[in-house]
C-alpha cells in the first residue's frame, strides 16, 4: 500500500501518521481523482479536434472545479420587459397546441 501511494505523490514519511483504514480512503480518492483528471483530459483533446473555439482560460476549460462567478441582478425594468416578451412567446405556442388524440 505504501508503495501504491508513494507512487502516486505521496510522502513516505506522512504516510506513518495513518491508520490502515485512512491510508485505504487515501489510496481510494488519490486513484479517482487521477482517473478524473485522465478522462478530463481525454475529453478535453476529443473536442479540440473538433471544436471551432477552444477555451482559453482554465475557469472555462474546467468549470466543476472553480467557484461560479457572482452576477450582477436584473434591473426590475428589465426583468419587467423580459417577463412580458416571455409570456407572450409562451401564448404564441400554446394557442397552436393540439391535445394528442384529437
Amino acid at each position: 500500500m505504501y508503495i501504491e501511494l508513494v507512487k502516486l505523490g505521496c510522502d513516505l514519511k506522512d504516510l506513518y501518521d495513518y491508520s490502515c483504514k485512512e491510508l485505504l480512503f487515501i489510496l481510494k480518492y488519490k486513484r479517482e481523482g487521477l482517473a478524473f483528471k485522465l478522462w478530463r483530459m481525454g475529453s478535453m483533446n476529443r473536442a479540440a479536434f473538433g471544436a471551432k473555439y477552444y477555451p482559453t482560460k482554465l475557469e472555462e476549460t474546467l468549470p466543476e472545479l472553480f467557484e461560479p462567478k457572482p452576477k450582477a441582478p436584473m434591473p426590475d425594468w428589465l426583468r419587467e420587459d423580459y417577463e412580458k416578451k416571455i409570456n407572450r412567446s409562451v401564448k404564441k405556442h400554446t394557442d397552436n397546441f393540439i391535445p394528442n388524440g384529437m
